[in-house]
């Protein structure tokens, strides 16, 4: 398929609209164009993935090859089956795929948020909860999963952070999206595997007309201004016969929806540039750009400064000024266009990091080509797959339990008779048999050879290789090893079987550190009121669960993701411990249960503190003087007699009857 047949072609506009639309907002034509040369020129690494995910997931005799016969393009598959053959497979990268999924998963990662200045360690636990909490609150395990095989199938990979009202949720909070491959577009001349040099990067989306009304109309001609350019789009749904199968993502055009009743709307980020000053401030440290119009207030607050410097008696060159000096300024800018240009919205960033709020990563990404994990053993995969189609047509094709029989040997006895007994459960044939004949001359029954001993040896090798290159064999795997395996040279092979894989999961680390870098910015600019979060659990203070906006806003925070401790084999490591600690009486019994992972632990604890509460009470009313208890004995007796009841203190009750 040439691949110039997938560039999008422009729509027109709806001749019903055509003469409504008006350019309020204005347009940016070349800009819509460069975001679809963009998408355009990602065919080829699309066509890999959807390959690679065809192997890993689908049908993997799906490439197209030449029909020898009629000259037209036909899968393997029905190739295949017009040779009179069966197309198999053995589904070999499934399981990889399966394997380093679940290895991704009992892989138990934390998020830790620290400050630079040690004075406020407090703030760094702070956030650390917070961000923990809006991990819980976008199930991002799920996501990073998902987003595992896109990048082992893609080569790259995108999330997308927002913050907002969230209608699923029903809750306004930071939300991590991810983006489908299909519908993302960049510049594709990158090379820095972290994606620092990124100049453009967007999404297309598909809405519907009210969802697009909702976002972007801010009043009733807003709304109008929208419908001149969607138009009414009261178009007929598209129906589905391959429903969930794709179809959107395999069919993907940037201008047009697959769905006819849905809008589409591009977001397109850019690095743009001015001419500008560096400014620093040498009174606060504080720095940043102004534009070239602006300078004049610079001018202005250093002429101030100097007058009452001077004023006061200091030295010119001692005063503290505004030094700045001519410089560009780089800046993140974002744009919602419609497939014709008109901008429904567009500002620079408005985030504190000044940056797009995308992630993206490639890997691997050498000399500036991106490459994906499945592809690597793709050829494993079809000659294993080539192997068995082979062996099943040789044995389709030999003899099995071919019966050659003599009829000279048989009297009066027709082949459909010598067939009936012979099948017959405890059937006997009578025959006759020449002098110097053996019987097994007469009845003989060939088992061709299903295939050549060559053709196994290749379908193991193949399945040994298809293993060696991927990584996950099986030691990774959990096989039950050969008899006679030491169980440190099993550990070890275990050890060296997950070298293959380190690479993966050290850069789809580097992927998860900087997203969550970019989300607790987020938390950090838009978390704005105080809360309390109970989410946290045992390993953070009381006082770090109370998020303070006012602290954390201010702070410098760095991130670091380290190895989680809620795994099954940690628990049960620190509960030994807690208990070894408690046998040797060095701990009492609620610090053991206070830092328990124990499912019951919570429940012990909660009734040894009721109880000391009840036996604090007891002391308290044991305690009141005999004067005062009188007298409310004289005023209330049936309160104190309840009292003494709920206290259990039998002593007093000769003070109520002296004061009956």
């Amino acid at each position: 398929m040439n691949k110039f047949l997938n560039r999008s072609v422009k729509p027109k506009r709806d001749d019903r609209t055509k003469e409504a639309v008006h350019s309020t907002r204005g347009t940016a034509y070349d800009e819509l164009e460069e975001f679809a040369s963009y998408w355009s020129s990602l065919y080829t690494a699309r066509k890999k993935m959807e390959r690679s995910l065809m192997y890993a997931k689908e049908d993997q005799w799906g490439d197209y090859v030449k029909d020898p016969d009629t000259g037209e393009a036909i899968t393997e598959g029905e190739l295949i089956k017009k040779q009179g053959k069966v197309p198999l497979k053995n589904n070999m990268i499934a399981p990889i795929t399966k394997n380093i999924e679940g290895q991704f998963r009992s892989n138990v990662t934390k998020t830790i948020c620290s400050v630079r200045d040690r004075d406020e360690a407090k703030i760094g636990e702070m956030m650390s909860i917070a961000l923990e909490y809006c991990q819980s609150l976008n199930e991002l395990t799920e996501l990073d999963a998902a987003n595992l095989m896109v990048l082992e199938c893609g080569g790259f990979i995108a999330q997308r952070i927002e913050y907002g009202y969230n209608e699923y949720k029903h809750m306004n909070d930071a939300w991590v999206y991810n983006v489908d491959p299909s519908r993302l577009f960049f510049n594709t001349n990158i090379e820095d595997p972290r994606g620092w040099d990124l100049t453009c990067i967007g999404e297309i989306f598909d809405m519907d007309f009210e969802a697009v009304v909702a976002a972007f109309a801010k009043s009733k001609k807003d709304r109008e201004w929208l419908e001149s350019i969607y138009g009414t789009h009261n178009y007929p749904k598209r129906q589905y016969v391959d429903g969930a199968q794709g179809f959107n993502q395999k069919n993907a055009d940037f201008y047009t929806p697959a769905d006819t009743d849905l809008c589409r709307v591009i977001l397109g980020w850019k690095l743009e540039s001015r001419d500008a000053y560096f400014y620093h401030d040498t009174l606060d440290g504080s720095w940043g750009f102004v534009g070239v119009n602006e300078i004049n207030k610079i001018e202005y607050i250093n002429q101030q400064r100097l007058s009452e410097a001077l004023s006061t008696g200091v030295q010119e060159e001692d005063v503290l000024l505004i030094e700045y000096e001519f410089k560009i300024e780089r800046y993140w800018y974002y744009r919602y266009l419609s497939p014709w240009g008109d901008v429904l919205q567009e500002g620079r960033s408005p985030y504190w990091h000044g940056q797009h709020n995308y992630i993206f990563h490639a890997y691997p990404i050498i000399h500036g080509k991106i490459f994906n994990f499945i592809e690597d053993f793709i050829d494993q995969q079809r000659s294993i797959n080539r192997t068995m189609t082979l062996i099943d047509f040789i044995r389709s094709s030999s003899a099995k339990g071919l019966i050659i029989v003599d009829e000279d040997a048989f009297d009066n006895t027709s082949r459909e008779e010598i067939v009936d007994e012979y099948v017959r459960y405890n059937g006997v044939l009578f025959c006759r048999l020449k002098p110097g004949k053996d019987i097994r001359s007469v009845i003989t029954q060939l088992n061709g050879a299903g295939a050549i001993q060559g053709d196994y040896e290749l379908l193991n090798l193949q399945l040994k290789l298809i293993n060696d290159i991927s990584g996950v064999n099986s030691a990774m795997q959990g096989k039950q090893p050969s008899s006679g395996t030491a169980a440190s040279l099993y550990a070890q092979q275990v050890e060296n079987a997950s070298m293959n894989l380190k690479g993966l999961f050290d850069s789809f680390k580097s992927f998860r550190k900087r997203r969550d870098l970019k989300l607790m910015q987020t938390i950090q600019q838009y978390y704005n009121s105080p809360r309390y979060i109970e989410l946290a659990g045992k390993e953070y203070s009381e006082e770090s669960k109370y998020y303070n906006p006012e602290k954390v806003q201010g702070a410098q925070l760095d991130l670091e993701l380290t190895e989680g401790t809620n795994t099954p084999t940690f628990q049960m490591l620190e509960n030994e411990f807690l208990m070894k600690l408690f046998e040797m009486q060095a701990i009492d019994i609620k610090t053991m249960l206070e830092n328990s992972s124990l499912p019951f632990a919570s429940k012990i604890l909660e009734s040894i503190k009721r109880t000391e509460a009840e036996m604090q009470e007891t002391q308290n009313i044991s305690q009141v003087d005999p004067a005062i208890m009188q007298q409310m004995a004289q005023q209330n007796p049936q309160l104190v007699n309840k009292m003494m009841n709920d206290a259990n203190a039998s002593p007093q009750d000769g003070i109520i009857q002296k004061a009956a």
